[in-house]
Formats: C-alpha cells, structure tokens, sequence
C-alpha cells in the first residue's frame, strides 16, 4: 500500500513537472514571440525614420534643383535680351555710319561738281580774256 502511495505520488509529481514545464516552453514561446514583435516593431521605426529622412533629403534636393532652374532661365532670358539688345545697337550704329558715309559721299560729291565748275568757269573767263 505505501509502494503504491509512494507510486502514485511519484506519478503525480511527474505529471506536476510535466505540466510545470509545458507551462514553461509556452512562456518561452511567448517570450520569443515578444521579442520578435518587439524587434520588428523597433525596426520598423527605423525603416520609418529613414524614408522620412530620406524624403525630406530628395525633397530638399528637388527644391535646390528648381531654385536652380530658375536661375538659370533667368540668367538664359538676360543674356538674350542683352544680346538682342546688343544687336540692335550695333545695326543702329552700322546704320548711323552708313548714314555718316553716305552724307559725306553727297558732300565729296558737292565739292567736286563745285570745283569742277569752278574749273570750267575759270577755263571759260580764261578763252573770253584771251579772246
């Protein structure tokens, strides 16, 4: 009967121990599992902070970008205007030394039909002096 007793309460301390461990490779289980979602949760946020960083980084970049394009339009559309502007200069110049060299030609031409002249006056006073 004590053999028995003694077999019986051995049998209920295993099953006691059984069931103590199986309590325990669950806690370990969820204990696992904790950290895992833990990790996953701490890794997420740092995908997060990076594609923040990183958007506010190509944004940054976009904006310097069209700054720039800016500038440089404007500096394009100066340097046109000037340009043309230059031009137009230079053609009103060319136009004013045109203009210049024709009126000087006219007058060339004016003394020379007036010496001319003059020539053929004398020439003329000269045959009726002699005459």
């Amino acid at each position: 009967m004590v053999k028995a007793l003694k077999g019986k309460m051995m049998m209920c301390d295993v099953a006691h121990e059984q069931k103590a461990q199986q309590r325990m490779t669950e806690r370990k289980k969820q204990i696992d599992s904790d950290i895992t979602t833990h990790w996953e949760e701490v890794e997420r946020q740092k995908m997060n902070e990076y594609d923040e960083k990183m958007r506010a980084k190509l944004e940054q970049e976009y904006k310097l970008k069209q700054v720039n394009a800016k500038d440089i339009s404007e500096q394009l559309e100066n340097f046109k205007l000037n340009f043309i502007k230059s031009l137009k200069e230079e053609m009103l110049e060319g136009e004013l030394i045109k203009r210049q060299v024709d009126e000087d030609l006219e007058r060339e031409k004016q003394r020379e039909i007036m010496r001319q002249q003059k020539v053929a006056q004398m020439r003329a006073d000269l045959a009726e002096a002699n005459n």
